[in-house]
């Protein structure tokens, strides 16, 4: 039975979700990445399924207004070789985007 989970205001509903941990959501768009640049860390979110596949989001470098997100899938603990990767500028739209690409290319949800 699928759950709805909600990530940057975006409803997704997903089945086998074990973990869900979002600091994310807490970023506030409308405001100039300057003034957010002190919460642009590497952990930012992580959906873990029960099979064990990561969905991960940081942004990279931590901390540098010239950075980007980064959205991987992780699959059997295979973070040197993801299955599947992509990035995003500070853009929240873009962003949400980048992770419906994600969960599209996960094989748990």
């Amino acid at each position: 039975m699928k759950k709805s989970y909600c990530f940057l205001d975006k409803i997704h509903q997903l089945n086998n979700v074990a973990n869900v941990y979002d600091e994310l959501s807490t970023l506030d768009f409308t405001k100039n990445i300057y003034e957010q640049v002190n919460k642009l860390d590497e952990d930012l979110f992580q959906l873990s399924f029960i099979n064990g596949t990561i969905i991960d989001i940081g942004w990279y470098p931590a901390f540098e207004e010239g950075g980007e997100f980064i959205v991987q899938v992780i699959s059997d603990e295979n973070w040197d070789e993801p299955t599947f990767r992509t990035s995003s500028k500070w853009d929240k739209n873009e962003l949400i985007q980048k992770i419906s690409e994600a969960l599209n290319n996960c094989p748990s949800s």
